[in-house]
């Protein structure tokens, strides 16, 4: 781990494209400015974790859940197409 020291309104740049501003400081925090590429994602950790929770979760889908989904879809009349081919990929 590469550990800094930066005073308020000093950058660290990171490949070249994403610069990290300190903006501010005090006793408990510091306020980060980042600039990066917008193909980029910069996520706090805390909802990066969740993030990558629910796509493991999302990976789980069960004949239940597409059920579920197929009668969400049932009550719509336009869904009919869809309802009956989630139908069929269940029956495979």
């Amino acid at each position: 781990m590469l550990v800094l020291a930066r005073k308020i309104g000093e950058k660290i740049i990171l490949n070249d494209n994403i610069e990290v501003i300190v903006l501010d400081t005090n006793q408990n925090t510091v306020k980060l400015g980042i600039n990066a590429p917008k193909n980029v994602s910069v996520y706090r950790e805390e909802l990066y974790k969740e993030i990558k929770q629910n796509n493991i979760t999302s990976q789980n889908v069960t004949e239940k859940s597409i059920n579920e989904l197929a009668q969400l879809l049932v009550s719509n009349e336009k869904s009919t197409n869809i309802v009956q081919r989630l139908t069929n990929k269940i029956s495979d």
